[in-house]
């Protein structure tokens, strides 16, 4: 019985310039009947109705299977490919935990060396150019090791999804999917561009491209299509069946999250046990459910005639533009929650320490009190001088303090906080005076006398 792998096989021998003999040998030995082997082919000469399409359980279907359909044959495929699924993912992991494992071993050994021959923190931690400078590039090199790592993983195991009817093992996989990291990445890219673009403009344009775009990826691996025409033909294969492509990756998508959901609360007695469940179950299933989303869709709508033009792409590049405003968005919101961190911590430092001493404090950071009352002393001997120079002048003294101004003082100085003149008493012979001020500080009058001009200093 012919699939949808087999078909693809084929067309994939057949432009590499593989003749139709040597492609027919292989399948037989790899176990394929030779009538299916025919059967294919004559089905690639002469395409059948969209109605009449293969699926990729090797069915011909003409509706979409459901969500749950799907899940089960996910779930059959996982079963029967256990083993290979398996191997993708553990050596990555594997991989990764001798690498990290031998970077903390090497941290551990450089920080215990630095104890033994220095003798404070300052010491400890003063590196220098060229540590910092090394410190960066590790930081960096194991950064691209992890990016292309996961991408490797990701394109080994669609690849041992999409020709699971070959029974290619562990290295094979990860051999196909080499040539795909690139290509990958670009697409990723992309896509993730055209979407983020999309959510600026009120939320719904984002999740429409979300829909359009999600099998680009797949039909990376499956019809071998790059960059823009991958991201393309998928919106192509939703054209027409936007909402039931969105309930079933919603389906998928609702049924991750309740499991992760309801294993949070045990994530403390059992976190490496459900870790284990996550990355060697849920995950490859999910690959695999939306693998074969795509491969019932296409096996539905049959192959579809593409031509990419300059015009389509240049439709996206509206939603491209979009990124630009998220950009600034995210820029923006960043250095606000920057700029109310460091002012809270201004706050809280400042806090701290007029609580730690405020004993001390108080001579740099006065009370408002202590302010009035410094004026008011400073504001009375100014006012007596006045009076000292109207009184060498007329020898009296003024019935008023208005008399000295402008002559005598510029302006006549108030008390700061009522804006009252200050308290003035003239003696009835006219030869002596005082002026008084309240300081609030001591809850009590201060005065000054006349006719002690040598003892203001």
């Amino acid at each position: 019985m012919i699939t949808q792998q087999l078909l693809d096989y084929i067309k994939q021998q057949l432009q590499q310039g593989t003749s139709r003999e040597q492609i027919k040998s292989l399948l037989i030995a790899k176990g394929w009947q030779a009538h299916d082997v025919d059967e294919a082919f004559a089905f690639i000469e002469n395409p059948v109705s969209q109605s009449q399409s293969v699926s990729a359980s090797g069915q011909t279907i003409s509706s979409l299977p459901g969500a749950i359909a799907i899940l089960g044959q996910a779930w059959t495929i996982y079963k029967q490919r256990i083993g290979t699924f398996l191997g993708i993912l553990i050596i990555p992991t594997l991989v990764y935990g001798l690498i990290f494992g031998i970077f903390f071993v090497v941290s551990v050994v450089f920080l215990g060396v630095k104890l033994l021959f220095f003798r404070n923190i300052d010491s400890l931690f003063a590196t220098g150019v060229i540590g910092v400078i090394l410190l960066c590039l590790l930081v960096i090199f194991l950064f691209l090791m992890v990016i292309i790592g996961i991408t490797w993983m990701h394109t080994a195991l669609l690849y041992a999804i999409k020709d699971s009817q070959e029974k290619i093992g562990v290295i094979e996989s990860y051999k196909r999917g080499w040539r795909k990291i690139i290509s990958y990445w670009w697409v990723s890219l992309l896509m993730s561009f055209i979407i983020l673009g999309g959510f600026p403009f009120l939320i719904v344009p984002g999740i429409i491209f979300a829909i359009w775009f999600s099998l680009a990826l797949f039909i990376l691996i499956a019809e071998d299509l790059k960059g823009m025409n991958a991201l393309l033909k998928s919106r192509e294969y939703v054209r027409g069946r936007w909402w039931s492509i969105a309930w079933r990756f919603l389906f998928i998508a609702a049924l991750y999250l309740v499991i992760t959901f309801f294993s949070f609360p045990f994530l403390w007695f059992f976190g490496p046990i459900i870790f284990i469940i996550e990355l060697f179950l849920l995950y490859p299933l999910a690959i695999i459910y939306g693998f074969l989303v795509y491969s019932n869709l296409r096996a539905v709508k049959g192959e579809i005639v593409f031509t990419p033009t300059r015009g389509k792409k240049a439709i996206f590049i509206i939603a491209i533009l979009g990124i630009f405003i998220l950009t600034s968005v995210i820029i923006f919101s960043i250095r606000s929650a920057r700029e109310r961190t460091h002012k809270a911590k201004r706050q809280r430092a400042i806090q701290r320490a007029i609580e730690q001493n405020r004993t001390e404090l108080k001579w740099y950071y006065p009370p408002r009190k202590r302010m009035r009352d410094a004026k008011r002393q400073s504001d009375i001997r100014q006012i007596r001088i006045g009076l000292e120079l109207y009184y060498y002048e007329h020898n009296r003294y003024p019935y008023s303090l208005d008399e000295l101004s402008p002559k005598y003082l510029r302006f006549i100085p108030t008390d700061p906080l009522t804006n009252q003149s200050y308290q003035y008493q003239l003696q009835p012979d006219e030869r002596g005076c005082k002026v008084c001020a309240y300081l609030e500080s001591a809850k009590a009058q201060e005065c000054v006398t006349c006719g002690e001009l040598e003892k203001l200093y």
